[in-house]
């Protein structure tokens, strides 16, 4: 803009100088007429370098030598701020096809608008508006792009983004990452795994399925009293949600929807684990019961949420009861409704915020989440909290060191099990999996061996007894030397391996 600025400067004194010096050198001229018309004429003349009264040599008056040299300038630079505004879109995807390990993102969605904002604290973004052909996605360089996020609001839309992906050649090793939006989180089930050419990783979502998700893994209801208002996608997505991490006993849920017989008949079909882990009262219309101490308002219409949230609160358990309302455009007014003290037991869920939190931190920062989440909860069983155990707080309150200690452990799951000819696979169900004595013993060596890797990275050494302050352990030796009480402790992290990544959504499988 400067540049810009201080070119126009140099035109406007150029033509002033141009004009004085003109009016100087042609007073006396009878060749050449010297009205101000004329003498205009003749200085606009100096800009294309065709000004008959200049055209013979001088001397000149030196405001007209100063201007028949910067006028040119001025035009030349012109020239080419015309050139490259004319060719700006162009060089633009020249620039995007040379980038490597980029992120696109497909789509003028809120949804992609959001997750692009997101995105761009941390990488280099590049938004596509639409992309159901090759072209728009070669031209914003996914042959070297690290993912690639298809979030238009038409389902159809999306799956023609991931079909056209798949026929770019890739110009890295690298695999690409894709993640679809679909409008229903059954759907984004049913397309997962569908056989996509090799180095392509694809994964649906929506953006109800992982906000219910990021949900019921914060709030890890267990024995409270639970309504859910509403089967929407989002509802929906709820009831499979609370199903599936159901465990010793079956979740009891009230759902309160006109239409619910039949939504819970058909979820019940499709997903067995459903009818087995989840218990549900159909009533047509919310009553007001006390008692009930987690109400979770799911309708896609924000304006009913908001009211159905608010009178829900006021009914709710008094000393632990929390609503939750569904919201998406209007998650602001919400929270601002709740900076404000109007309502304590009002909580917002803004989907749109939460799933690009969610899709950014991507599969290893899920998987960490998980993995920490098994850690406090073995930890609290065996007696221990915050006062003994500063690292039993939740994910959002570790130090950054704690963190990266989780994401190392979660981004070496998929190594591991390669080892042994597994891998993970999202899913909505949590499948039972058990490895064999042998692979439980190489993958434990596997996991020591990433711990003594990582802590001698960080600064640890061998000691006898641990001394955090120093950075001593005495696990910090080959497996060989370990005693069999340490040993398995290593054991007990590839044990636990199934239930942390159905924690987090994922299955493993036999390749």
């Amino acid at each position: 803009m400067l540049v810009r600025v201080s070119f126009a400067v140099l035109a406007v004194v150029s033509l002033v100088l141009g004009y004085l010096g003109l009016a100087e050198h042609l007073a006396h001229s009878t060749q050449y007429a010297h009205r101000p018309l004329d003498l205009l004429y003749y200085d606009l003349q100096l800009f294309v370098i065709n000004s008959a009264p200049v055209s013979n040599g001088g001397p000149y008056p030196w405001p007209l030598e100063v201007s028949r040299f910067l006028t040119p300038a001025v035009t030349g630079y012109a020239v080419v701020e015309a050139a490259r505004l004319l060719f700006a879109s162009e060089i633009a995807r020249l620039r995007a096809r040379r980038r490597a390990r980029h992120i696109i993102v497909c789509g003028n969605s809120p949804a992609a608008r959001t997750l692009a904002t997101h995105l761009s604290a941390e990488h280099r973004v590049i938004r596509v508006e639409s992309a159901r052909s090759p072209a728009p996605l070669v031209a914003a360089g996914l042959p070297r792009a690290s993912r690639l996020y298809a979030c238009a609001d038409e389902t159809a839309a999306n799956i023609a983004t991931v079909l056209a992906a798949s026929q770019v050649e890739r110009r890295t090793r690298a695999s690409l990452e894709i993640y679809a939006h679909v409008s229903d989180p059954e759907l984004g089930e049913a397309l997962r795994d569908r056989g996509w050419r090799e180095g392509l990783s694809v994964d649906f979502f929506s953006l109800d399925g992982v906000a219910a998700k990021q949900v019921i893994a914060a709030e890890q209801p267990d024995g409270e009293r639970l309504v859910v208002s509403g089967l929407s996608a989002f509802g929906r997505a709820l009831l499979l949600e609370l199903a599936r991490r159901a465990r010793q006993r079956p979740v009891e849920v009230t759902v309160v929807d006109p239409d619910g017989e039949a939504v819970v008949a058909e979820l019940r079909a499709r997903h067995p684990f459903f009818a087995v882990h989840c218990r549900v009262t159909v009533v047509p219309v919310y009553q007001p019961e006390p008692g009930v101490h987690l109400v979770f308002v799911c309708h896609d219409d924000e304006e009913r949420a908001l009211r159905d949230g608010l009178n829900a609160a006021a009914t709710v358990d008094a000393t632990r009861g929390t609503v939750i309302v569904r919201m998406a455009e209007l998650a602001g007014v919400g929270e601002m409704m709740v900076q404000h003290g109007q309502e304590d037991r009002l909580r917002f869920v803004g989907v749109l915020d939460m799933a690009s939190v969610y899709l950014s931190e991507r599969i290893t920062d899920s998987l960490a989440r998980a993995v920490h989440r098994r850690y406090v909860r073995d930890q609290r069983a065996l007696g221990q909290d915050e006062r003994v155990n500063p690292s039993l707080v939740d994910w959002d309150d570790l130090p950054d060191t704690l963190r990266d200690a989780n994401r190392a452990s979660a981004g070496d799951i998929e190594r591991k099990l390669e080892l042994v000819g597994c891998r993970l696979v999202p899913s909505l169900e949590a499948v039972p999996f058990a490895f064999t004595p042998d692979e439980v013993e190489r993958l434990a060596v596997a996991e020591h061996e990433r711990w003594v890797a990582e802590r001698r990275a960080d600064g640890w050494r061998y000691g006898a007894e641990r001394d955090n302050q120093r950075k001593l352990h005495p696990d910090l030796r080959p497996w060989e030397e370990l005693g069999e009480a340490e040993r398995q402790k290593d054991r007990n992290v590839v044990l636990a391996l199934p239930e942390i990544l159905a924690d987090a959504g994922y299955r493993i499988e036999r390749r």
